[in-house]
């Protein structure tokens, strides 16, 4: 019998935690889908609040449940949620939230769903990117792996040549970029603090230090899986969250946390290099697709 997009989505839906939180699909058709979760004292904080992890929940199964509409026959052997990212707008207080995702992009394995909850009224509670992963054959179960690092493995004479090479392409060399370490899973890059890369107050522009770290976890995922120029790779997303004004040169600290298949997880902290202040600390989802 073949699965069709509503029958994988009901099925989906009907999981018992989508049960326990109440979760009502209103509308499903490809790449659309709608969600209700009526009120219940269950769900809330003291004062009828809706409690943020029900917002979040919400809105990693709608964009999942919206991604599995385009699903191929045979797709999903090996699937789950590689991001989530949630922005908490307004309170809900007492009343039914309303989920819409759509997706906004569909790869051959990766799918990207944005996701809008609102009350019935039409206020918005909470905005969600879900970015989810669905294979047609299990992953190569040798290639999966947690990295443990003992730092005082790392050298710099553990940088490949071809690390600092990369370094040097336009945009990349215009952050003028330094690889002091990158050895299995661990990887810190240095950036100097210049005028071009400055905003206003000679401060570190928020959008290099987010390019610093992005480069800082791809890095780390590279030093794992060998640096090949025939490999094909992409990062699938970054959360940075934002500590304070960098006024100095900085120092990206990147370690893979896993592994799995061709799906590297890191966890980048970025410091001031003289102070030791921590001036941002993100995440970063890397690709590398190893023939």
């Amino acid at each position: 019998m073949t699965d069709t997009p509503d029958a994988r989505v009901a099925r989906m839906a009907d999981a018992p935690y989508c049960r326990r939180l109440g979760i009502v699909v209103e509308a499903v058709e490809t790449d659309r889908v709608r969600v209700r979760v009526p009120y219940k004292d269950e769900n809330s904080n003291p004062g009828r609040a809706l409690h943020g992890g029900v917002a979040a929940s919400t809105i990693r199964i709608a964009g999942v449940l919206a991604a599995a509409t385009g699903l191929g026959e045979g797709q999903g052997l090996d699937a789950g949620t590689l991001d989530l990212s949630v922005d908490y707008l307004a309170a809900a207080i007492g009343e039914d939230i309303v989920a819409d995702a759509e997706v906004l992009r569909r790869g051959k394995e990766i799918v990207y769903s944005d996701v809008d909850v609102r009350n019935g009224g039409g206020k918005r509670i909470a905005k969600g990117l879900v970015t989810y992963r669905a294979l047609d054959r299990p992953p190569a179960a040798d290639r999966q792996r947690v990295t443990h690092v003992d730092p005082a493995a790392a050298e710099a004479d553990d940088v490949p040549r071809l690390a600092r090479a990369i370094l040097s392409v336009p945009f990349i060399g215009s952050l003028g970029l330094a690889i002091t370490t990158m050895h299995d899973g661990h990887a810190i890059l240095a950036m100097t603090r210049t005028s071009e890369k400055c905003d206003h107050g000679e401060v570190l522009h928020e959008g290099a230090l987010a390019a610093l770290l992005d480069t800082a976890g791809a890095m780390a995922s590279w030093s794992i899986a060998g640096l090949d120029l025939r490999y094909k790779a992409s990062t699938v997303g970054i959360h940075v969250s934002y500590h304070a004004p960098a006024r100095e040169d900085v120092v990206a600290e990147a370690r893979t946390q896993r592994r799995n298949d061709e799906i590297f997880l890191n966890q980048v902290t970025v410091s001031g290099r003289d102070s030791k202040h921590v001036v941002a600390t993100g995440t970063v989802t890397y690709r590398i697709v190893v023939p």
